[in-house]
């Protein structure tokens, strides 16, 4: 048997899997990867393209979106249709990012960068080819059994990681139950290299009954066309290089095809596992919840689902007595996110297979009458869809605390309980994806007197229930920050950004 005595096993060297190891190198614990495919997803057959603004964070945090930027392409609108008629467009340069547009990329490139990324630090170990064929764990290790060149060896280690996709070996071989939500329709998506004179900017969406689909520019000379499989088609004649090319020339016939890509077919449902979490054992990303495709929801939650994982696992292997809670925490907090995103897709699905003509109509009323002259609407939906808008339940999480003498807030300003530090454009005083410790960090947004603010600081730290040394941030040159008071406010922010608690001086 290989013992892995100071390294995190991961199961799945997809883009979460990856991810994860890239944190945890990021806060110095090695990982190993195990990975059955020889090779990344093939280049003609990538499923998730899409980085919303939350992920391209995610990638200068990690210090690597410029490699990402210079191999993809970027979209700035999001437009729906009616068979007839543009119904309204959400703009991504409305929303509060410093990345106000989605990032569309191959998921082969995605894979090949974040593996030569993670190889570069040195402190993982990918290995591909090898098939996990048992799972199993002790008191104090995780076990697995690895099939590789006709041979079987046993591996061992710490703690594991399920990121193994939605058919999950490990998630199988812990018997954790998963639940499915069906929306009795298949989808399919269809890949060509091509030429044609819709804006590559703009992605469209055409809610036609009869047949709903839609347009996606997602690398350089590339598009893709989703559309629905209809009742009493055959899917496989439906999801097929003749009839995509079919469908294309119908609703494209100006387009000029220089190489068909791929195609393929998905069921519109969801999957969502009981637990995240069994004894050493961890899931993260579709092993854990399964998203329907759309728009990058399952790649984007995956992520920064490792990214809240990530400093809770270097915590545990550096031994920290509450670590054990804190990926109590994970499961809980990471299960709700990937619930909600999972109920913002459902009225994507539930569009996509929908049929009634007269329902649809109204539908298209509604998107054309209300939505479309409501800017606030589609701001609210489209940040929802980037994902700045996600609050995660921590009023339960063990790092949560409110000492005497200090009033809990839910919200101070942009400063938001659950949500994340809030990123303000052009404001060069302050960048929190600078923030690249274990330790938590306090920010200062009250009332400024520095002296009174450290001697607060440190009779705060004394009293609060973090697992880390804090460090404190006073934020008095930034007005947008800042939050006008006669209080000292603080904010106390995990290392993955999430805001644990607002305290008010009483």
């Amino acid at each position: 048997m290989e013992v892995l005595k100071d390294n995190v096993l991961i199961v799945g060297g997809g883009p979460v899997g990856l991810s994860l190891s890239l944190v945890l190198a990021k806060y110095k614990i090695p990982s190993v990867i195990v990975e059955e495919r020889v090779e990344p997803t093939a280049l003609n057959e990538s499923r998730a393209i899409t980085w919303m603004p939350r992920g391209i964070e995610f990638l200068s945090w990690l210090g690597i979106e410029q490699d990402f930027l210079n191999k993809g392409v970027i979209r700035y609108y999001h437009q729906f249709e009616s068979a007839k008629q543009i119904l309204f467009t959400w703009s991504f340069k409305e929303i509060k990012s410093p990345y106000s547009y989605s990032l569309q990329i191959p998921q082969h490139t995605t894979e090949v960068i974040l593996e030569e990324k993670a190889r570069a630090t040195g402190l993982v170990d990918i290995r591909r080819g090898h098939k996990v064929t048992k799972v199993g764990q002790h008191s104090d290790q995780v076990v697995v059994s690895i099939a590789h060149d006709n041979q079987v060896y046993d591996l061992c280690a710490p703690w594991g990681v399920g990121c193994d996709g939605t058919k999950s070996k490990v998630r199988e071989g812990l018997n954790i139950k998963k639940h499915w939500r069906d929306y009795g329709t298949y989808s399919a998506v269809a890949d060509f290299e091509m030429d044609c004179d819709l804006d590559k900017e703009l992605s469209n969406i055409v809610l036609d009954p009869k047949r709903p689909y839609g347009f996606f520019y997602f690398a350089p000379g590339c598009w893709r066309l989703i559309y629905r499989i209809n009742e009493g088609e055959d899917r496989k004649d439906v999801a097929s290089k003749e009839f995509a090319l079919k469908l294309l020339k119908e609703k494209l016939p100006n387009s000029n095809v220089h190489r068909f890509l791929w195609v393929s077919s998905f069921r519109l449902g969801q999957g969502q596992s009981e637990t995240y979490q069994t004894g050493r054992w961890l899931l993260a990303g579709d092993s854990a919840h399964a998203m329907g495709p759309s728009a990058g929801a399952g790649m984007m939650v995956g992520i920064l689902g490792a990214w809240r994982l990530g400093w809770r696992l270097a915590l545990t292997m550096k031994n920290h007595p509450q670590s054990l809670l804190l990926l109590q925490d994970y499961s809980h907090e990471q299960h709700a996110a990937a619930n909600e995103i999972q109920d913002n897709n459902a009225t994507i699905f539930k569009n996509m297979s929908m049929k009634n003509p007269i329902i649809a109509a109204g539908r298209s009323f509604l998107m054309r009458n209300v939505l479309s002259k409501v800017a606030e609407i589609g701001k609210i939906a489209l940040e929802k869809e980037a994902l700045l808008r996600q609050s995660l339940p921590v009023s339960s999480a063990t790092d949560r605390h409110i000492p005497s003498g200090w009033i809990e807030q839910k919200r101070a300003r942009d400063w938001i309980l659950g949500q994340r530090v809030p990123y303000i454009v052009n404001q060069l005083d302050f960048n929190p994806l600078a923030l690249t410790g274990l330790g938590y960090t306090i920010f200062s947004i009250g009332k400024s007197y520095k002296k009174k603010e450290e001697e607060l600081f440190q009779h705060l730290l004394n009293s609060l229930k973090i697992p880390m040394d804090a460090k404190l941030v006073f934020l008095a040159k930034s007005s947008l920050y800042r939050v006008d008071d006669t209080k000292f406010t603080f904010v106390v922010v995990r290392p993955d950004q999430h805001i644990i608690s607002i305290l008010r001086e009483e």
